[in-house]
């Protein structure tokens, strides 16, 4: 498998430019095919000798990709539906009293906002936002003095969804433990476009997607828990297979492994593509992926940087972004941008509560044609 099969097992970008991977990936043909064949496997008879055993030990073997993916250990992986799953693991997990504090950034996804907000009107939680600026030593000494004694956890995204921003992820979480306070990352725009480590990042929580960059199914994700974290959080969410043992009159005991977080029945097939997936980027190289991403980006910055009043809200520094670039053109609405770039055939995505920005997200099927057929898009506005 090399680098350019990935755009010639992916259809719709014969079709279109695709510059959606932030939000939606399209799906390789292979992890399509693998799934569906794992599906029919499973639907024909889960009872039938053999069957279920087989589509479990697929599931785990996922599991272990998933935690060589991260530098993790398989014990520490949560497989779930997406990334808001582990944000409510944790959000969840902790017993709350009024006058705790979160402390979030001013430019998270909703799924890490609102699971925060319905805890406000739950238990009485104050919210705190880290401005997201470019100056990280400033962003750092704002974010040293909101931490206190009342602060229960830090939730924040690796990469900024908005912007592609790099945070300067592991100097957040090394202030955040000088107090004590655990960190719980966002990984959605992060994992499978720029290397990620849990030993190196060193947080206590991971949650992210499988369903973007590593263009594996919709609804697969999962979440890390570092092992000395997993007794910490009190499971709210659990039934069927989160147990090491029970009996019939209340007595208990949870499995010492991340997984005590998942139960009851669930959608292997799609975990199995997921595995599939992560099978591409190994044998492609994942230092490949990255470089491509980083090389692109570059490329696709340098070209919108030459349009006439348009306006690049990422850093241009790679080391300091992503493969997530927004811009605004100045007498438009990010709506009719993107309308007008749909008529070419180039797909993005404006951002909420905003109304001007339009988020581009780079990926290794894109290529010189769909960065010549985005700029062409953007310098023909009507």
């Amino acid at each position: 498998m090399q680098l350019s099969d990935i755009r010639r097992l992916t259809p719709i970008t014969q079709e279109y430019a695709y510059f959606q991977s932030s939000g939606f990936s399209p799906k390789i043909e292979p992890v399509i095919e693998e799934t569906n064949r794992w599906a029919q496997f499973h639907n024909a008879g889960g009872a039938a000798p053999g069957i279920n055993d087989k589509m479990l030990e697929g599931f785990e073997a996922t599991r272990d990709k998933v935690a060589q993916s991260m530098n993790a250990d398989s014990d520490e992986i949560v497989l779930g539906e997406n990334t808001t799953i582990g944000i409510n693991i944790v959000a969840n997990g902790i017993n709350w009293q009024a006058g705790d504090n979160v402390i979030l950034s001013d430019k998270e996804h909703p799924g890490n906002r609102i699971t925060w907000y319905s805890h406000v009107q739950r238990y009485g939680i104050e919210l705190r936002f880290l401005e997201v600026v470019h100056d990280e030593e400033q962003m750092l000494e704002q974010f040293e003095r909101m931490l206190d004694g009342r602060t229960r956890v830090v939730s924040i995204s690796q990469v900024c969804r908005r912007t592609g921003q790099r945070l300067p992820a592991r100097a957040l979480v090394d202030l955040a433990h000088e107090r004590g306070v655990p960190v719980l990352l966002d990984g959605a725009q992060a994992y499978g476009a720029v290397p990620v480590d849990m030993r190196e990042l060193d947080c206590d929580f991971y949650a992210f997607s499988g369903h973007k960059y590593i263009m594996a199914p919709q609804g697969t994700g999962g979440f890390y828990v570092r092992r000395d974290r997993i007794p910490w959080i009190q499971p709210s969410w659990i039934g069927s297979h989160s147990q090491k043992e029970f009996d019939l009159v209340g007595g208990l005991t949870l499995l010492d492994e991340a997984k005590r977080f998942e139960f009851g029945t669930r959608n292997l097939a799609d975990q199995i593509g997921f595995g599939k997936a992560l099978d591409f980027w190994e044998e492609i190289g994942w230092g490949n992926v990255f470089s491509y991403i980083a090389d692109y980006t570059d490329r696709l910055k340098e070209a919108l940087l030459d349009v006439p009043g348009l306006k690049v809200h990422t850093p241009l520094r790679y080391g300091k972004s992503s493969g997530i670039v927004t811009f605004s053109l100045k007498g438009y609405t990010s709506a009719a941008i993107q309308e007008h770039l749909k008529e070419n055939k180039v797909l993005v995505a404006p951002l909420e509560l905003d109304g001007t920005m339009i988020r581009v997200s780079t990926h290794v099927f894109n290529n010189g044609d769909d960065l010549e057929r985005l700029v062409a898009g953007v310098r023909g506005m009507p």
